[in-house]
């Protein structure tokens, strides 16, 4: 399922664990609603080439938005040497959680 990221909404990374603030969304940015796909068995240890293609079909991630964090723990060392470059990374979509989901009950 697709999370849409909205600026200002606090988010953890799905490896390093740490946590940081949406600062900009590009949606719709990386991915595929669909995918050439081949159906049915291939002998283990054969080469697929383009000729066995069989269909056409969903694909497992869909389509996921590009999201610029910035990152107020440093948890992992890609991060650590990242965010003391620049204050705020892109990432893919699929690797952020939201921290906090708006809800109307009162």
């Amino acid at each position: 399922m697709k999370i849409d990221f909205e600026t200002g909404q606090l988010v953890r990374h799905k490896v390093s664990r740490d946590i940081g603030l949406v600062v900009k969304v590009e949606r719709d940015y990386y991915g595929a609603r669909q995918a050439f796909k081949i159906y049915g068995d291939i002998p283990k240890g054969s080469a697929i080439r383009p000729d066995m293609v069989n269909g056409i079909g969903p694909t497992k991630d869909g389509i996921r938005d590009k999201v610029m964090v910035k990152w107020y723990t440093n948890n992992n060392e890609l991060h650590r040497e990242q965010v003391g470059i620049r204050n705020s990374v892109w990432h893919d979509g699929n690797i952020l959680l939201l921290l906090e989901l708006e809800t109307d009950e009162r």
